[in-house]
Formats: C-alpha cells, sequence, structure tokens
C-alpha cells in the first residue's frame, strides 16, 4: 500500500478570469502537488464530480455561480474539501460569510504570491496532517477487529475443549502483542480507555512530525513507534 506522504494533494483552482487563474497556478510551487484549472463553477463541479480534490481555490465573485454556491455544492461531494476563496476589494464581509459556510481561510484581491502560496502550504499541511491521523485510526480499527476475531477463536477453541473433556490447563489465549502490517500492536492498548487511545494517537502523530522535519528516518521512527506503544500497554494496572 503507498504511504499516504506520497500520495498526491490534488488542488482544483477556479477563476473566471484567465490571468488570475494562471497566476494561482503559478503561485503553488509545492512538490507533491496536483493541479485543475476551471474557468466556472459549472466546471469546476463537473470535475469534482469525476475525480476527488483536497482543496479548492475559488474566486467569490464569478458570473453564473458565485464562490459561496460553488463552496456549498463542492462540500456536498467532498465534505472534507478544504477551500480557501479569493475575493476582491472590500468584500471582507463575504470572506467573513465564506468562512461561517466552511471555507479554510480566503485570499484579498490584489494579492502577493507569497500570500498565496502560504495559504496553500497551509492548506497542504493540513491535508496531509488529516491523512496521517485518519491512517492511524484506521490502523487502530483494523488491530481492534483483529484482536475481537482472536478473542471470538480463543473462545470457540476453550468450549470445544471443555465439551470434549480434553485440553484442561492448555493455553488457548492470543498473545498479548499482535501482529499489524508494520508493528505489534498491544492487544491491552485497544482494551484500555479512549483517552488512552488518544495518547497514542497524539505520541504516533508527534513522531510522525519529526519524520517529516527530518529529524529521523523512517527506520528510526519505525523503532520508536514500537516504543510508544509497548511503554503505553506496559502502563496497564
Amino acid at each position: 500500500m503507498e504511504r499516504v506522504e506520497a500520495l498526491p494533494v490534488k488542488i482544483l483552482i477556479v477563476d473566471d478570469d484567465d490571468v488570475y487563474r494562471d497566476i494561482l497556478k503559478d503561485a503553488i510551487t509545492a512538490e507533491g502537488t496536483e493541479l485543475k484549472l476551471a474557468s466556472s463553477g459549472e466546471e469546476a463541479l463537473e470535475l469534482i464530480d469525476s475525480e476527488p480534490f483536497d482543496i479548492l481555490i475559488t474566486d467569490l465573485n464569478m458570473p453564473a455561480m458565485d464562490g459561496l454556491t460553488l463552496l456549498k455544492q463542492a462540500r456536498q461531494h467532498l465534505p472534507h474539501l478544504l477551500t480557501i476563496i479569493i475575493t476582491g476589494y472590500g468584500s471582507l464581509e463575504s470572506a467573513v460569510e465564506a468562512i461561517r459556510q466552511g471555507a479554510y481561510d480566503y485570499i484579498q484581491k490584489p494579492f502577493r504570491i507569497d500570500e498565496v502560496a502560504v495559504a496553500t502550504r497551509n492548506a497542504i499541511d493540513k491535508v496531509r496532517i488529516l491523512r496521517e491521523r485518519a491512517a492511524l485510526l484506521a490502523e487502530l480499527e483494523e488491530a481492534y477487529h483483529k484482536l475481537r476475531e482472536l478473542e471470538a477463536g480463543r473462545r470457540d477453541g476453550k468450549a470445544d475443549a471443555e465439551a470434549k473433556g480434553t485440553g484442561a490447563g492448555e493455553s488457548t489465549g492470543y498473545d498479548p502483542l499482535l501482529l499489524m502490517s508494520r508493528y505489534f500492536m498491544p492487544v491491552e492498548l485497544l482494551e484500555g480507555s479512549m483517552s488512552k487511545m488518544g495518547h497514542v494517537l497524539s505520541e504516533l502523530e508527534r513522531l510522525k512530525d519529526l519524520r517529516r522535519e527530518k529529524v529521523i528516518d523512517d527506520a528510526e521512527f519505525e523503532r520508536l513507534k514500537k516504543l510508544v506503544l509497548r511503554q503505553v500497554a506496559a502502563t496497564e494496572p
């Protein structure tokens, strides 16, 4: 499976002005991104219907369909879409309304290239953080289901042994470490409280940040991740 960090962040730029559309495209220089352009809200929705996007950058004032309407309809298709609204001078109230409607950020025309770059970079970073968090939660959920399967098998094995009158004293329990795709997951962790699972997620996200900042490499990340999980399990009473 491809690591979430390697997946491109897909960005859709929408502006009826060709010049501004090209300026926005040129301002986004971050690596690991894929850009698509649309000249209207209607065209943007067609693209959103055909493929998923992570970030929407749209002008507020466009003919036929304005940026707010596009924002609302786009989020019906992609609830987690991060939207950056481009507003004209003196349109602060509209920008505030866009934020209330779920926009991630706004930029006011005339804008500087670095403003676009910073806002976009922040959105890209948030997309990647949310992806990593979702991947961690999915991994924990997978481990939980595996644990339940092992527990069910243990109960069935014990019942069969009792029915046959054999196997007394034999251990039919599961391994206290549940083997997962890349590391061992302590069973005690999954049977613990949600607050403990939240603590583990925080620690894993902190390690991800260190790897992203190249403070640690992939091998060190995996080693420390095992330690975090083992130490948390060891604190169970």
